[in-house]
């Protein structure tokens, strides 16, 4: 079975998701955060994986081989930004919604997903 590893941006409220995804043994794993909240990366540690890779810079964790999706579960307004960077990353990408808070920024974030191939 292949595991799919996950990296999630935004790991306080609705980032708690991540927990669910990890499953050692399972098809899923949370392998890292990315938040501006050391208090979040704190409780991903706690909470999901205590050896997941954390940071504050969302790109660091978008620059890592070891992550194959992403899932943005940050506030609506950035979900646009971090959408296209992983995009352009070439991560798989999960999105809470709203997609994004335009119009002009969900077209933004199809074309980012176009432009992938993925």
């Amino acid at each position: 079975m292949t595991q799919v590893r996950v990296g999630v941006i935004g790991a306080s409220g609705r980032g708690g998701m991540a927990k669910h995804w990890h499953d050692p043994d399972g098809r899923s794993v949370g392998v890292g955060a990315a938040d501006v909240s050391e208090g979040a990366l704190d409780w991903f540690k706690k909470n999901v994986n205590e050896k997941g890779f954390t940071t504050q810079d969302h790109r660091e964790l978008l620059d890592r081989d070891d992550v194959d999706a992403i899932a943005v579960m940050s506030p609506d307004f950035t979900h646009e930004q971090y959408v296209c960077d992983a995009f352009a990353a070439g991560k798989h990408v999960f999105s809470e919604k709203p997609m994004a808070i335009t119009t002009a920024g969900c077209d933004r974030m199809l074309k980012a997903w176009v432009d992938s191939g993925n």
